[in-house]
């Protein structure tokens, strides 16, 4: 025999498969392959008689499922102002407060308010709430805009009247 053509394994001359030990006295060889099956009979037959069965009505099993209904959230709006009378109101006190910055913010809060009673009355109801959210953030822009134009607005009197009042006293004595 060729080097190439041994097997790696040599037969056993018990019978047994390569690697295994030889059977052991009072033991019957073992059984090569898988052992038999058993057999189901086979099922019954529906319209008649059939050697030894007998007919039997099929029955069939029916599961019915069904799927759960999809839950749909909603935002219900009221038909409000969306920050419209907001709006108004901080435009009106920032005029008359002298804080004309806050306007740069608060007028176009008023455009967007009213833009999102039109989207609404359209039924976007997407482009009604990114117009009303703008108009709500415009107006606290506008609002801490307001605040802070007035305090430094109120520090610079007060630096004046102080710096006057210095001035008065060096005048007078």
């Amino acid at each position: 025999m060729d080097k190439d053509n041994q097997p790696l394994l040599q037969p056993s001359p018990h019978g047994q498969p390569p690697g295994y030990p030889p059977p052991q006295a009072g033991y019957p060889p073992p059984e090569v392959g898988y052992p038999p099956q058993p057999q189901a009979p086979p099922p019954p037959y529906v319209g008649g008689y059939q050697g030894g069965y007998q007919a039997v009505p099929k029955q069939n099993t029916v599961v019915v499922t069904q799927q759960p209904a999809p839950v749909i959230y909603t935002r219900q709006y009221g038909s409000g102002d969306h920050y419209l009378l907001l709006s108004i109101i901080m435009s009106i006190f920032c005029f008359i407060c002298g804080t004309w910055w806050a306007l740069l913010c608060t007028i176009p809060a008023i455009f967007y308010a009213i833009n999102a009673q039109e989207a609404e009355a359209r039924g976007n109801t997407i482009l009604m709430e990114k117009k009303r959210r703008t108009a709500l953030y415009l107006n606290i822009i506008g609002l801490v805009v307001g605040v802070v134009t007035w305090v430094i607005f109120m520090i610079s009197i007060i630096v004046r009247v102080s710096t006057a009042q210095k001035e008065a006293n060096e005048y007078n004595e």
